[in-house]
Formats: structure tokens, C-alpha cells, sequence
């Protein structure tokens, strides 16, 4: 292994390896993708390799957080494009996260972070803790509005935003199941399961 550069590389240099990594983890192979192999797709130097990255584990983590900063940020921006208010924002909330699975460019990326080669690298579990509350974070703030006008009158906001957070990944992750409910079912059901434990029903007297 050389050692990290530690030189400013170009933000299309990294783009390029980054972006290789996911083609060569996304094909066809029989065994662990070397690092190469990468360079030689991405058309770059193991020079430029160390110029960004002291490791693959470290590649492969800034491929974790380069997607998962990217949904963090679409999730945070929920109530300056949304309009309506908290019920309307906990739906395009919910919303955002399907589109892991119902985008076939996130799908395919998400399907290499959650890989096995990837899920090994040294900070992996440390990272998706942080980015898990980080997106617990956004649906807090939009928990704490709703409590604020009424709308969720029985919202406990943290401890709400774990339950549906866990909710939405546990129906995630088990969305190739051919016997798996459709997107539109599966967000339907969330939310209601939401919107009974936030008191949605109640405030609309329909409980």
C-alpha cells in the first residue's frame, strides 16, 4: 500500500474513482474488487488513488457518505420545497426514503453501501450510526412543527422519529420480496401507522 498523498486532488478526480467503485461493485465478479481494478476503470494513476483516499475502506466510506449526505440534505430541505405543512412534510418525508428503492440509479448505489465488501470497511458502522441521526433529525424538526400547530398533538418527537424511521427500514429492506406490498401500499401504511400514534385522526375528529 503507498501512503495517503495528503496533495488536493480534483473534485473530478474523486468523482471518477468514487463513480468506478460503483461500477465495478455493481457487476458482475467473483471475489473482493481491488483497488486496480477501480483505477483502471475510472482511468486514473494509483497516485491519484492516495491523492483522496489512504485506503479502500476509506473509498468506500466516502462512497457511504457522499450518497447518504446527498439524502440527508433532499430530507432537511423538506420544509423550504414542501408546501402545505408538518402532515404534508412527514409524507414527502417518507416520500424521499422510497426513493431509494423506487429510483433505479439510488437503488443500484444503495444496493453497493449495503453490500457485504463495503459493509466490512473499518468506520462503516460508526458512519451509518451518524447518518441515521441525521435523517431521525430532519423528521424531528418536522415532528416538533406539527406538535407546535396542533397537528401531531400527540407527538413525543424523538422517540416518534425512531419509531418511524425504524418503520420505513424495516419495509425497505424487505422491498425485493416478490410478496412485498407496492410502494404506494407500503407508504400508506406507514403513515397511518403514523398518523395514529401522532394523533393526526384525532385533531381531524375522525377518531
Amino acid at each position: 500500500m503507498q501512503p495517503f498523498d495528503g496533495a488536493d486532488g480534483t473534485p473530478e478526480e474523486r468523482s471518477l474513482i468514487i463513480d468506478a467503485a460503483y461500477a465495478c461493485l455493481s457487476g458482475p465478479r467473483t471475489g473482493p474488487v481491488p483497488v486496480a481494478a477501480i483505477l483502471e476503470r475510472a482511468g486514473v494513476s494509483t497516485r491519484a488513488f492516495y491523492r483522496h483516499f489512504e485506503s479502500k475502506d476509506a473509498l468506500f466510506i466516502a462512497m457511504l457518505e457522499r450518497e447518504s449526505d446527498e439524502l440527508v440534505r433532499r430530507l432537511e430541505h423538506i420544509p423550504e420545497t414542501v408546501p402545505g405543512g408538518p402532515v404534508e412534510e412527514l409524507r414527502a418525508w417518507v416520500e424521499q426514503m422510497f426513493d431509494l428503492v423506487n429510483d433505479p440509479r439510488r437503488a443500484t448505489k444503495m444496493d453497493v453501501i449495503d453490500s457485504d465488501e463495503v459493509r466490512v470497511a473499518k468506520g462503516y458502522c460508526a458512519v451509518r450510526d451518524r447518518i441515521r441521526a441525521e435523517r431521525e433529525r430532519s423528521l424531528i424538526a418536522i415532528l416538533d412543527r406539527g406538535l407546535c400547530a396542533g397537528v401531531f398533538p400527540d407527538a413525543e418527537p424523538s422517540a416518534d422519529a425512531a419509531a418511524i424511521s425504524g418503520a420505513v427500514s424495516r419495509v425497505l429492506a424487505g422491498m425485493a420480496d416478490p410478496a412485498a406490498p407496492s410502494s404506494e401500499e407500503a407508504i400508506a401504511g406507514i403513515l397511518s401507522f403514523a398518523h395514529r400514534a401522532l394523533g393526526v385522526h384525532r385533531t381531524a375528529g375522525t377518531a
